[in-house]
């Protein structure tokens, strides 16, 4: 059984495509589905919007602000990446990676998983943007 919920924040370092591109510092990463039966996650990543405004117009992106109502997961206004497919493994370990175990708000986590969701019925996710991360490739990425 999974200790993840939906709406929870992962800070991970993990390859962004199958080309093998491996992001350079942690990031935090939105849980938008719990599969037990797999033992797997799907997380979309989260970047700040500061400095990038624009990414806010990009229909691949959902923006989520840090308040109204304030959020514990996020503190800075961000957008979330609804342009790729992100599994993960759901193991005992992958607690540590977890700094809250608190959700983002209700009523803003409804609203990006609707746009996830449409974004993916709606358009092709690239193979290079529908990864896979083991058990021992997350604990090797980011150094544990």
């Amino acid at each position: 059984m999974s200790c993840f919920e939906i709406g929870q924040v992962l800070w991970l370092k993990i390859r962004f495509n199958n080309k093998g591109t491996v992001s350079s510092k942690k990031h935090p990463y939105l849980v938008v589905s719990v599969d037990e039966d797999l033992s797997t996650l799907e997380i979309a990543q989260i970047d700040s919007l500061e400095g990038k405004e624009y990414k806010a117009l990009y229909k691949s992106n959902k923006t989520i602000f840090a308040d109204n109502p304030n959020e514990s997961v996020i503190v800075k206004n961000s957008y979330v990446q609804l342009d790729n497919t992100i599994i993960v493994d759901d193991y005992d370990g992958l607690a540590k990676y977890r700094r809250t175990t608190d959700k983002l708000s209700s009523a803003k986590l409804a609203d990006v998983l609707i746009d996830y969701e449409e974004y993916h019925r709606s358009f092709h996710i690239d193979e290079n943007k529908n990864v896979y991360l083991s058990k021992e490739e997350i604990e090797d990425l980011n150094g544990h």
